[in-house]
């Protein structure tokens, strides 16, 4: 009888710490959004970003000051959305890694592209975020045509913390 019991109480204690993980993993894994209202920011990093515009091009033109004339088409198939953001960075001990990424249907997302033309926003370089200072960038993302109008918006990545991963939307 108390090998029996001995059995149960450890039968028990790993099912126990199965529920445990599962429950942990499914809630730390699996990328969980709290998509904000339209033009409303999202706090990440000790940083504020809204999204200002979020637009299609069928093709990337060089914007930049030198205006070389360069243009940059997608992949066949593919569009290209440029996320026009400002930041204003509070905490002085926290970095904005500028981790952004597109958010499609069924959780589906897009890294930035690297593009080869210039643009007249920079891009997003974490050195730019001085404290209380408000920065404009510009992030890039190569989608399929398919897609193009599905976009829930952008997503400001934190794999440090475990909260919901804000989805910003333009106004």
């Amino acid at each position: 009888m108390r090998r029996m019991l001995c059995a149960v109480g450890a039968l028990a204690a790993v099912l126990i710490y199965l529920i445990w993980w599962v429950t942990y993993a499914g809630i730390h894994y699996t990328p969980r959004y709290a998509v904000r209202p339209p033009g409303v920011a999202g706090e990440v990093q000790g940083t504020s970003v809204r999204l200002l515009s979020l637009t299609r091009a069928e093709q990337l033109v060089d914007t930049s000051e030198d205006k070389s004339g360069k243009s940059e088409f997608p992949d066949p198939g593919g569009v290209w959305i440029v996320a026009e953001l400002e930041a204003v960075r509070h905490d002085p001990g926290k970095t904005f890694y500028c981790d952004t990424q597109l958010l499609g249907p069924q959780r589906r997302l897009w890294a930035r592209a690297a593009t080869g033309v210039g643009r007249a926003i920079p891009g997003c370089l974490p050195d730019d975020f001085a404290v209380d200072r408000l920065v404009r960038f510009e992030a890039v993302f190569l989608v399929p045509i398919r897609y193009a109008d599905q976009l829930a918006g952008v997503a400001l990545v934190d794999d440090s913390t475990a909260a919901r991963t804000p989805v910003i939307t333009p106004p």
